[in-house]
């Protein structure tokens, strides 16, 4: 992992390529669960936060790397490493928890940017990202778990990820943790 961090801060998917929020943040969960002093030391906190805030929209939402979408996802990831290398600053989530909340449809859940269908892994995404900034009562919570129990179909008994969309193992864990 050291091998593919970039010296301009943050973790690419491989050796020399474009840093970018979600293999940053396997990487990252990679080195805190190994827990070792020398797998922490990998980690570049300094460069970590410049890459941040170079993917901090305007909007108050993250872009998954550089010229790259802004997104529910690129937000949580970055939310979810600040918190855990003790990061997370004012400067970091301001506007953030707004933007998030406007991700929230009219059927309760969240897509992956304001104005987007809801989806079940950009809204663990949203939802994870409003606790961790312990911004929580942003989300209108009836609205939410009246949209998630909508979710799981009778026949299967797993979850769907979007409405009228078929059942997926993968929503089972999305839908799951959002509850």
């Amino acid at each position: 992992l050291q091998h593919i961090q970039n010296p301009s801060g943050g973790f690419g998917g491989g050796p020399q390529q474009l840093s970018h929020c979600a293999p940053n943040f396997a990487a990252v969960l990679a080195l805190c669960t190994i827990g070792t002093e020398d797998a922490l030391e990998v980690i570049d906190r300094p460069g970590m936060y410049r890459f941040f805030l170079q993917m901090k929209d305007p909007c108050g939402g993250f872009r998954m790397h550089h010229d790259g979408e802004t997104d529910t996802r690129g937000t949580y990831t970055v939310l979810a490493v600040a918190r855990l290398l003790n990061i997370l600053t004012p400067e970091l989530s301001e506007g953030v928890g707004d933007w998030l909340r406007q991700c929230q449809t009219y059927e309760g859940g969240f897509g992956g940017e304001p104005f987007n269908e809801a989806h079940g892994g950009y809204n663990f995404c949203a939802l994870a990202g409003l606790l961790i900034l312990g911004e929580g009562s942003l989300c209108r919570v009836e609205r939410q778990e009246e949209w998630l129990v909508k979710r799981q179909m009778r026949l299967e008994g797993g979850f769907q990820g979007r409405t009228n969309k078929l059942v997926d193992s993968c929503y089972s864990y999305w839908q799951g943790a959002a509850f």
